[in-house]
């Protein structure tokens, strides 16, 4: 429990960071002002999710709040852009501690163990984040590929996307299918299947 606690602080907090980084830069001014562009748990870290995190081993953080009306690009495009920022920030996170895990890896100890939980909430961050339902990132990412003519089946979808998104969680075919088998396909291309 506490690996995963620090494993989730550390993801969402490089997740939700990613996310302001990029908006900012892309000239949207709100996560500065909200005080999100900053490694600071504090700013990111949801305390209901990630009590959630640590009992039921599913939460969240914080979202950062944008206005694509201050991107210095397409909105759509800007947003694309954004919600990429998150999973990937993770990815490349997972990436970067690989080679560390595997200088500690010879014999089972504390920095093993934590580095493997570390780098494994962040693959699962970021596949499960890349699922193309609303709230998640992947939905925006998909509204951002997609034409503008399917706008209206976005904005639908968001009245059911929640209670998808607790089926997926919940229902173990679907959680293999959706959730598990992406994870362990990631972990294995990255030389961690096992």
């Amino acid at each position: 429990m506490l690996y995963r606690a620090i494993a989730f602080v550390i993801g969402g907090t490089i997740h939700e960071a990613a996310h302001a980084w990029v908006a900012y830069l892309l000239g949207d001014r709100t996560p500065k002002r909200d005080g999100r562009l900053t490694l600071n748990p504090i700013r990111h870290i949801e305390p209901f999710g990630f009590i959630l995190v640590l009992l039921a081993g599913i939460g969240w953080a914080r979202p950062v709040i944008t206005n694509p009306a201050q991107f210095r690009v397409d909105r759509k495009f800007g947003m694309l852009l954004v919600a990429l920022a998150g999973p990937v920030s993770n990815l490349l996170l997972a990436i970067i501690l690989i080679p560390v895990f595997l200088q500690f890896s010879n014999g089972i100890t504390p920095l093993a163990g934590l580095l493997y939980v570390v780098i494994s909430l962040n693959l699962l961050l970021c596949t499960f984040n890349l699922l193309p339902i609303y709230p998640l990132d992947g939905e925006k990412v998909l509204r951002g590929l997609l034409p503008m003519r399917y706008l209206g089946f976005f904005h639908q979808m968001e009245s059911y996307g929640q209670f998808i998104l607790l089926l997926i969680v919940f229902i173990q075919p679907l959680n293999r299918i959706f959730v598990t088998a992406p994870y362990l396909w990631l972990k294995t291309m990255l030389g961690l299947g096992f």
